[in-house]
């Protein structure tokens, strides 16, 4: 049953994703237009549909949709999560902010990078369960993301890949190759779901990388927010000749433009960090409440650590009549 759908789903996205194209064929943008002289200020003329990102957001949607119609397990938040991110996608590389980063203004290019790379990853991950991975994955592939997932590892590339694509030189050519341009957004796509897989967890990440870690982790995508920012800021000096009649056609100087792109970049990952720490406060403060009382319950200490990081601890909880919350005047 699952290669008939997969073969369904695979088929109707590419249609559906032709079929806009031609739709929009005569009122928008239907590639890449790569930097310009003549950059258009028009919104409306900026709206495109890219074939190739088009249709594979769409096919990852029903394959998505193919699956848990078929296994089920995903509750209606997850799912919404999941569309989400697929959403978030289309919107960066659909609207007119695809266009207006496609000819060539800085701050449009990392807004709709940050986007795809960091933001549109956490919502496809948290729209998926463990249990849903593991049956999706064979174990090899899933071995090997396990490994790839190390912070030690997802990290590092993640870091190199950020700070790769935005040497100059390599940009330029980014905005005048499309095929490498879709290269890139892959990329940011892969290795910013890589990024995030030790910190939600949907493969558990090594025994050692606890919710204080996590904490730190986040700190360092902070981090080198912070500091391509400030070296767009405080730099004096416009990297991107690419950028400059973009910036100069929306009425911004070159060196603006490139300072306000650093911006972007800080408070996006700056909220994206620091949201991701204050939950993981939060939740390390829970789960040292809730796991010290399982084993005051007599629960071996082993089973409640592996309960608690892989999400069951409440269940283990309830199974053993245990409270999960601590009640005032009571406990």
């Amino acid at each position: 049953m699952r290669r008939p759908l997969t073969m369904m789903a695979v088929a109707g996205s590419l249609a559906l994703a032709i079929a806009l194209t031609a739709l929009a064929g005569g009122a928008g943008h239907t590639g890449h237009s790569g930097p310009s002289a003549t950059a258009t200020t028009d919104l409306g003329e900026l709206w495109a549909i890219p074939p190739v990102e088009v249709a594979a957001v769409l096919l990852l949607g029903a394959l998505y949709a193919a699956r848990v119609h078929r296994v089920g397990g995903i509750s209606g938040l997850r799912r919404f999560s999941f569309y989400s991110g697929l959403a978030l996608i289309l919107v960066a590389v659909c609207s007119p902010l695809g266009g207006v980063a496609q000819q060539g203004l800085m701050t449009a290019h990392m807004l709709q990078h940050t986007l795809i790379g960091a933001t549109a990853p956490l919502l496809l991950l948290l729209g998926v369960t463990r249990e849903f991975v593991r049956d999706l994955l064979s174990p090899r592939t899933y071995g090997v993301l396990q490994r790839l997932q190390n912070p030690l590892i997802a990290f590092p590339l993640w870091a190199l890949s950020t700070v790769v694509w935005l040497l100059p030189d390599l940009h330029h050519l980014v905005l005048e190759t499309p095929p490498l341009w879709i290269l890139q957004q892959v990329s940011f796509v892969v290795l910013g779901t890589l990024l995030w897989m030790p910190v939600v967890e949907v493969i558990p990440a090594p025994r050692w990388f606890s919710t204080g870690w996590k904490g730190s982790y986040m700190s360092g995508v902070w981090f080198l927010g912070l500091g391509i920012a400030n070296v767009y800021w405080f730099s004096g000096t416009a990297f991107y000749d690419s950028h400059a009649e973009a910036a100069l056609a929306w009425g911004v100087e070159p060196l603006e433009d490139q300072a306000n792109a650093g911006t972007v970049m800080m408070v996006l990952h700056c909220l994206l960090a620091f949201g991701a720490i204050t939950v993981l406060f939060f939740r390390q403060a829970r789960e040292g409440e809730l796991s010290q009382r399982l084993i005051e319950a007599g629960i071996d200490p082993d089973r409640v650590a592996e309960a608690i990081r892989g999400g069951t601890g409440e269940a283990l909880a309830r199974l053993h009549g245990v409270s999960v919350r601590t009640r005032a005047g009571i406990d």
